[in-house]
């Protein structure tokens, strides 16, 4: 009876544990109002859950995606089966937007961790704005008096900030600028399309409110603008501050109060200095204050600590004081330096939030950083010495520039910023050219190459051969003429790209073996919101998208990662083993082409597991060739149980070594921003997308693949001519992955384990295992490169790897 009883127990206790601890259900999750009419005001939706687990469910908070929307809840404790009501409420008045596409994000104590989203839409019918014109500029008039100002070095770093803000528009765009903003602005100095009391962690709405202030400071201290020194200018701008000093308004994300809101208020005041009546105490001293309070950059590092350091710099210069000035000079200069944590690595990669990759995103601000607060300060006592010059020179010009195709940025060296519209396209970056060519003259015409690629989209202009292993970061470039190809991977030594702040919520497996492959650059601008997740470009993964379980970064779980190179040519590997999929994956670089090998892949998960060798636009006509017939292929799915001799796309031919169940789709995929990224509208997009993969079944069981990427093919004509004869796949196995290539006398091998590999015309043994490339000319060996992708010894040959 005591048995039956007991095992009676732990069958209940097994029930119970299958049952969901707490979780919300709804009835919607996405709601329309249709037309909304602005005169008619504020206008909300209910939506109705249910507490479908066992233990009560608390709502902790709800962050709406703008200040235009709020919401309602109760804070109560909702027992199992008991329903609920979340109101969230848009207020139209004042707004500038003609459609509603927007957000809210639902935390919850429920047991799966994560986030429920609401969506909401509909379009608004405005009426035609009334504005006061409280503040009109032609009731004042223009300073005539133009006073020197004593130029000490203090005043001569202001003045640079200044004529840095002066140039980013024309004295006529800022004053046509600030009569807009005047002519909005209400008398107690805010504008009512502002919310004020948002804290939304991106695209925070106050912080507008002190741009808008910095523009209208720019026409009241511009020597060039018909408003120099208007007192109706004046009056505004410090009814604006006595506004913002009464509200203070707080964010919800911590770089809007200790980095942007300070910047912002820095610039703001280093205008104001130069101006005919300078702000009265009670309103310049708070602020000061308030700027020299809410962070310290000593205890921040990488862009981070520049971008705090900058405001009390600022902030020392108008205080004349020397003290400030110089340390925090010293902290804007201090990432320029080999980092083991944060910032520039040996290898000289840059890292941001731990051991991950970051050249763009945070690498950027880096970059932009030193070279705008280099020439700032350059000729005075505050300025960067020569030695950090010199390593930041030799970062930007072997490292960050090579990372861009034309003006284009590598999607996996961006970070979470890769769900951001317009992350990959900088622009031609004029400004940033122009003021490189003054802070490092040394290479000015390195730096008006650079530069006219990114202004013509030339891709190819002046482009050096390198081959480049950065092996703090499992990231290997590899830079043509013709093409840029990238591999992005992870280790227990790196972390994963980052979600956080509401993005890049399905970029999970971007540091799985993801692969850049670039012709004119611009292969995958903005096509992140219609992407398959599952999908990425080089990666060996199970079907169906994962969102990312942790916000800022992970440690990547396999320990075989890396590979080596000679600074021309390279080869990559990639030892995967997560999410229930194991597979052998590496990355043979040469001049033309690259060929990708994949061996040993098996799964315990029972979905489709699938190698992709592009997700990218659909660019032009895409032809395929069956080696019986060649035909051009109309949009459609297309499925070859037998692998195609090629496929070539839009200046990319991609060569089928083994027979492999192939997949084309070239099909318009539909997405939103949202779904990637809280901050953006739910608007839906669509996009012809190129999708190109190897399926290799449930569950397989020691598969394998085989393919060559031949980038900068213009015409699938030329085809016809080329060969890959040169190019020999010596082994494709569980031990060894090796590749030879005639033309350029170069044997790549990937050891898994020690062994030995012997072709016959080349015995070449392992003790440990590695990765090797083997120069050859004439039958004698002239260069041998070997690595260990476990980075734990510098390998040596004759000793760990002998030539036979």
């Amino acid at each position: 009876m005591k048995k039956i009883l007991t095992l009676g127990i732990v069958l209940l206790l097994t029930a119970n544990n299958l049952l969901p601890a707490q979780e919300i259900t709804f009835s919607e999750t996405k709601f329309d109002w249709g037309t909304v009419q602005e005169q008619d005001g504020t206008v909300s939706h209910d939506f109705r859950f249910v507490n479908t687990g066992d233990k009560p469910l608390t709502i902790k908070n709800i962050i709406t995606g703008c200040g235009c929307t709020s919401s309602e809840w109760s804070e109560k404790a909702y027992q199992p089966g008991e329903k609920g009501t979340i109101r969230l409420v848009y207020h139209p008045q004042g707004r500038t937007e003609n459609s509603i596409n927007l957000v809210a994000e639902i935390y919850t104590n429920r047991a799966a961790k994560g986030v429920v989203t609401l969506e909401m839409a509909g379009e608004i019918k405005r009426q035609a704005p009334s504005y006061p014109a409280y503040y009109n500029p032609a009731n004042g008039k223009r300073s005539q008096s133009q006073a020197g100002i004593l130029q000490d070095e203090y005043e001569q770093i202001l003045n640079r900030i200044r004529e840095e803000l002066y140039a980013k528009s024309t004295p006529q765009q800022t004053d046509q600028a600030t009569e807009r903003l005047l002519r909005s602005m209400l008398p107690e100095g805010k504008w009512n399309d502002l919310d004020y009391t948002c804290f939304f962690r991106t695209n925070w709405e106050p912080a507008d409110h002190l741009k808008r202030l910095v523009t209208i400071a720019a026409s009241y201290t511009d020597k060039q603008s018909r408003y120099y020194g208007n007192e109706v200018l004046y009056n505004a701008i410090r009814a604006a501050l006595q506004y913002w000093i009464a509200q203070d308004p707080t964010c919800f994300n911590w770089w809007y109060n200790q980095i942007s809101v300070p910047q912002t208020q820095a610039s703001l005041l280093a205008l104001m200095d130069a101006g005919q009546q300078k702000l009265p105490p009670e309103i310049s001293a708070p602020i000061l204050k308030a700027m020299g309070e809410r962070s310290d950059p000593r205890k921040w590092t990488g862009a981070n600590k520049m971008d705090i350091a900058i405001h009390h710099l600022i902030r020392g210069c108008l205080l004349k004081n020397d003290s400030i000035v110089r340390v925090n000079a010293d902290e804007i200069f201090y990432p320029v330096q080999i980092v083991a944590n944060e910032g520039i690595q040996e290898d000289l990669s840059y890292h941001q939030h731990g051991p991950q990759l970051y050249i763009g995103g945070y690498g950027t601000v880096f970059v932009d950083n030193i070279v705008r607060m280099g020439n700032i300060l350059n000729g005075t006592k505050y300025a960067m010495n020569p030695e950090k010059l010199n390593l930041f020179s030799n970062f930007i010009r072997n490292t960050y520039f090579n990372v861009f195709r034309s003006r284009y940025l590598d999607f996996s060296v961006t970070g979470r910023g890769v769900s951001r519209k317009g992350t990959l396209d900088y622009g031609d970056c004029a400004v940033l050219f122009k003021n490189l060519q003054t802070l490092d003259a040394a290479h000015t015409d390195e730096y008006a190459n650079i530069a006219r690629r990114f202004l013509t989209r030339e891709a190819s202009y002046q482009r050096s051969d390198r081959n480049t292993m950065y092996y703090c970061s499992d990231y290997m470039l590899h830079n043509r003429q013709n093409y840029d190809f990238s591999v992005r991977a992870s280790s227990t030594r790196t972390n994963k790209t980052e979600s956080g702040n509401g993005e890049n919520i399905y970029g999970t497996y971007m540091s799985d073996g993801a692969t850049n492959i670039r012709v004119n650059g611009n292969e995958y601008v903005d096509i992140f919101p219609v992407w398959e997740w599952d999908r990425i470009p080089g990666t060996t993964l199970p079907a169906g998208e994962k969102r990312n379980p942790v916000d800022w970064g992970t440690k990547g779980t396999c320990t075989f990662t890396g590979g080596v190179s000679d600074g021309k040519y390279g080869v990559m590997t990639f030892r995967l083993n997560d999410y229930g999929v194991k597979a052998q994956k590496s990355w043979f670089m040469f001049d033309n082409e690259v060929v990708c090998l994949g061996s040993g892949i098996g799964s315990d998960v029972p979905a489709d597991i699938v190698t992709t060798l592009n997700q990218c636009h659909l660019d032009g006509d895409t032809w395929i060739n069956t080696g019986k017939t060649l035909r051009q292929a109309a949009q459609g799915e297309f499925s070859f149980e037998q692998a195609p001799q090629w496929i070539w796309h839009d200046s990319i031919a991609y060569l089928f070594l083994q027979e492999n169940n192939v997949k084309l789709r070239m099909n318009r995929q539909k997405g939103n921003w949202a779904k990637i990224n809280f901050n953006y509208p739910a608007t839906e997009i669509s996009i012809p997308v190129f999708n190109l993969s190897i399926n290799h079944g449930k569950s397989p069981r020691n598969a394998s693949y085989a393919y060559i990427v031949v980038p900068g093919i213009n015409h699938p004509e030329k085809m016809k001519a080329y060969s890959h004869r040169h190019l020999k796949i010596e082994r494709n196995d569980m031990e060894i992955q090796a590749v030879s290539n005639r033309k350029s006398g170069i044997l790549q091998i990937v050891f898994f384990k020690p062994d030995t590999f012997d072709n016959g015309e080349i015995k070449v043994k392992a003790l440990k295992p590695c990765v090797v490339q083997i120069k050859r000319s004439k039958g004698k060996v002239t260069d041998i490169q070997i690595a260990d992708p476990q980075n734990q010894e510098k390998l040596k040959p004759g000793i760990d790897v002998i030539i036979l």
